[in-house]
């Protein structure tokens, strides 16, 4: 179980070199490397290397090859360009001599935000909704208590989790491939824009595909499984994530073994903070075989 003070830890990578960096793993150590710390360690190792006052506008990121906890994950920072405005990275995770991520981000000065053209979909409160560990309270002797487990970030889902979705929606053809929650960090955070921005890119990748999940009736625990290829954001305002964001997620792609999701982050007044897709592959699987606690053990941080 990873909490939100590891995590915050887990990003203050060490610096080796002028644009080399070092990764920690969290203390749980589980079999692989959850995509979402690769994003954010390489996120904030790139944004060490930046002019001073420009942050993370964008991140394109594909995961080549399955990290795990056994070793630490070095950070190759290459300086692509440094112009009037914006200065572009790439970054190499690399694991045992392999790449297992390549990032390319963009970085620029913070300006005025314009007013947004995209409302929010207009839902409860966080306020009003059980966090996801209460949701999912019919599962806890399941995997460990796994689908209960303390998480990093306060989560309130609005439509069922996939876990939950297997019971509580019996028919995948009149599912609508959208899963809305509310999240904040689970605690207090360092005032520091560039951390904000890495926890939202970790927390964005958490549960991204989460209606692709519904959709195919299973979760990213099984029946079958489930893996990220890419992963890209955009960010539209710097984010406080102490703050409540409402993730807006649905599906926008599919095809035989993959899906892809789209997903928005509002703050609580309406306004668009960042968007995210991913593509997951999903291998194939028969419904029926849904075995409840005889499922996998886990091997990725996962939320849903």
């Amino acid at each position: 179980m990873t909490d939100l003070a590891e995590v915050v830890e887990l990003l203050e990578v060490e610096q080796l070199d002028a644009g080399l960096f070092r990764g920690s793993q969290p203390e749980a150590r589980p079999p692989r490397v959850f995509g979402g710390q690769v994003l954010a360690q390489g996120l904030r190792a790139a944004g060490r290397t930046v002019p001073d006052g420009r942050l993370p506008h964008s991140l394109h990121a594909y995961f080549i090859r399955p990290g795990h906890c056994r070793t630490l994950i070095v950070y190759d920072v290459s300086r692509l360009r440094d112009g009037g405005s914006l200065s572009v990275r790439r970054v190499s995770a690399i694991q045992d001599g392999e790449v297992i991520c390549d990032i390319t981000c963009s970085f620029a000065e913070p300006r005025e935000a314009v007013a947004s053209r995209w409302e929010a979909p207009v839902v409860d409160g966080p306020d009003e909704l059980p966090d996801v560990a209460a949701r999912l309270t019919a599962y806890a002797a399941e995997l460990d208590g796994w689908w209960v487990r303390e998480r990093p970030f306060d989560m309130r889902p609005l439509d069922p989790p996939p876990r939950a979705a297997l019971d509580e929606l019996d028919d995948p053809a009149v599912i609508d491939p959208v899963s809305r929650l509310w999240l904040r960090a689970d605690g207090p955070v360092p005032n520091d824009a560039l951390l904000h921005t890495c926890l939202l890119t970790y927390a964005s990748d958490m549960i991204l595909l989460e209606p692709v999940l519904v959709a195919r009736r299973t979760t990213t625990l099984g029946p079958g499984s489930v893996a990220s290829l890419d992963h890209a954001m955009w960010f539209h305002r710097t984010p406080d994530i102490a703050e409540w964001h409402l993730y807006d997620r649905r599906v926008v792609g599919e095809a035989a073994r993959r899906g892809l999701a789209s997903g928005r982050l509002f703050t609580r007044a309406g306004d668009l903070v960042a968007t995210v897709n991913q593509e997951g592959y999903l291998s194939p699987h028969d419904p029926r075989d849904w075995a409840g606690p005889r499922l996998r053990a886990p091997d990725r941080t996962a939320t849903s």
